[in-house]
């Protein structure tokens, strides 16, 4: 797995690699520091009617205050992850081409759309948002927010990282054997994955390092499935 972790982070210095996943980063973080920037009212308000529902923190004037003036920065970050890793399925594809033929060369068979990974990135993106507003007044109580975020990031990745790292080479009979096989190997890529998403200020770029992740891991079992 550390093999898989170092081989990604060598990757992303490629210059290919890296000028296409500042687009996600540049799109997203664009987008909602404008609709930041416009409903900053409307968001801190926001941000006080959920904290009010807390017994004991959304009572408390001071607290209220002290996390109104990071709750935004909070939320901002949270969904500049969520819509990047949106955007990413749009462009994944030539990344994970450029993986494929330096390291696997694997054929092309795959069953996998762009529209298919938008998709799928979606509905993952609406489950994590409707969830993030349940928990977020718990990601301001200490210890417990770790386990939180990374819980909200595991469900938002896995399954967007899973299909656009191999969705365009494999058949579906294929792809669903690798579903099924290594499970736990899957569940701890994802894992790790979602905990890089807590370094502070590089954890935006970390979203590129997941899918390096998955598609290493991925296209090599797919030419071991092949043989």
């Amino acid at each position: 797995m550390l093999n898989i972790f170092f081989k990604a982070l060598k990757d992303l210095v490629n210059k290919k690699i890296f000028i296409t996943s500042l687009i996600p980063l540049l799109i997203a973080a664009s987008i909602w520091g404008i609709l930041f920037y416009l409903l900053s009212k409307p968001i801190n308000s926001f941000i006080e009617s959920l904290l009010s529902y807390v017994p004991f923190i959304g009572e408390s004037h001071w607290f209220q205050s002290a996390v109104e003036s990071i709750g935004g920065v909070l939320l901002y970050y949270e969904l500049v992850i969520m819509t990047s890793v949106m955007i990413v399925g749009i462009i994944a594809d030539k990344i994970v081409d450029i993986i494929n033929d330096k390291y696997y060369h694997n054929n092309k068979r795959g069953f996998g759309t762009t529209a298919g990974s938008v998709l799928i990135a979606l509905k993952q993106n609406v489950i994590f948002f409707i969830l993030l507003i349940i928990t977020f007044p718990l990601l301001f109580i200490p210890v417990l927010n770790i386990f939180i975020h990374i819980s909200l990031w595991f469900i938002l990745i896995k399954k967007p990282n899973f299909y656009d790292s191999v969705a365009m080479y494999t058949t579906k009979d294929e792809y669903k054997k690798l579903q099924t096989n290594n499970r736990l190997m899957t569940n701890g890529i994802t894992l790790i994955s979602a905990s890089l998403f807590l370094i502070p200020v590089i954890g935006v770029f970390i979203y590129i390092v997941q899918l390096l992740m998955f598609t290493h891991f991925n296209l090599q079992r797919l030419k071991e499935l092949r043989k």
